[in-house]
């Protein structure tokens, strides 16, 4: 015993920077001890939580998910300003700790807002089947999270905040004003987004270009056309513009004109709507709309014939006009019917 004591009396006898080597390792002990206590209970207690069986609300399961990870670095600060305070500590030095303390909790606690917004869009929005938050979108909230945290943080330092928002709002309608046109495609994007007219791997139309829209961005949308090439669009010209999309059409129309000869006998023509009717319907998944003679042309008798493709998607569409045409082609070739073609006859007398 007289040796543990020499030890505490050696230890407390020497003084640096107004406390004792016995505070210091005190000190130390207690940060350790912090640790390792919320490590132990991260492992044995919160780590064992079922949350998913216990938790059905899948924002609330995110957020103790997060909150586990997060704990531990959590911890650190708390072990560290708890160590602290049993020093002895000039106020300037403690008013500093107190500050890093403070920024470093912040930045843990937006680092684990931040991943709450990923993991519910990545995985909790996945599982209840709701859209998932656009990127553009998730990073615009993580930008003001971000802003929001940075202003918190210098106004718990002494800085006047009030005065930057004031300098930011004036400065805001300087760059809003030069930047009219980037800030038109911005709130359109926003429009693009929530009022969904098309998403990511929609056929679409305007004006006179088509193609599938592989890339929705804040400023500009990038459309690949049938050719192989890319178009990139700004927001505001497509929200200004008529735009069709086909995968949102249950089916599609196509209108076809077949032209006989003049020659072809005068019973078969007047059965060739109900030939054409015939070779429609023969044909899967192709929906019969009309057939009429629509009118006397230079070389031929044309027949406007319409029907529609039950399918959205543009491949089964040509598949199913392909179908219809073979059809055509068959019953033509049964009844005799000759195709027309461009010709002129020469009468000489």
């Amino acid at each position: 015993m007289k040796f543990i004591s020499d030890i505490v009396s050696y230890l407390q006898s020497h003084i640096y920077f107004n406390n004792t080597l016995f505070n210091y390792i005190v000190a130390v002990l207690i940060f350790i001890s912090i640790v390792f206590a919320i490590t132990l209970f991260i492992k044995f207690v919160i780590k064992k939580i079922p949350i998913e069986q216990s938790i059905s609300n899948v924002f609330f399961a995110s957020v103790i998910e997060i909150f586990r990870k997060r704990l531990i670095y959590i911890s650190y600060a708390v072990a560290v300003y708890a160590a602290l305070t049993y020093l002895t500590i000039p106020e300037k030095v403690t008013q500093i700790i107190h500050n890093a303390v403070m920024v470093y909790i912040s930045i843990i606690v937006v680092l684990a807002i931040t991943d709450i917004l990923k993991n519910i869009n990545t995985e909790s929005l996945a599982k209840t089947g709701v859209n998932k938050i656009p990127a553009g979108i998730l990073t615009l909230l993580k930008t003001l999270i971000w802003i929001a945290a940075l202003l918190f943080i210098f106004s718990n330092l002494g800085y006047n905040v009030s005065t930057f928002v004031t300098g930011l709002g004036i400065g805001g309608i300087a760059v809003a004003l030069a930047a009219q046109n980037i800030l038109g495609d911005l709130f359109n994007y926003i429009v693009i987004i929530f009022d969904k007219p098309f998403v990511k791997g929609d056929l679409i139309q305007f004006n006179s270009f088509s193609g599938r829209v592989e890339y929705i961005g804040i400023k500009s949308t990038r459309i690949r056309g049938s050719n192989g090439e890319m178009l990139s669009v700004s927001n505001t010209d497509l929200t200004k513009s008529v735009i069709q999309n086909f995968e949102m059409a249950l089916k599609r129309r196509n209108v076809s004109i077949i032209g006989v000869e003049y020659e072809t006998n005068i019973e078969l023509v007047h059965k060739m709507p109900e030939l054409l009717e015939q070779a429609v319907k023969s044909v899967d998944n192709v929906e019969f709309a009309r057939v009429h003679l629509s009118s006397f042309n230079t070389s031929s008798i044309d027949f406007e014939l319409v029907y529609y493709v039950l399918s959205n998607d543009y491949v089964e569409y040509t598949k199913g006009v392909q179908a219809v045409n073979f059809a055509i082609l068959d019953i033509f070739g049964k009844e005799g019917v000759n195709f027309a073609y461009p010709a002129q006859r020469m009468i000489s007398k």
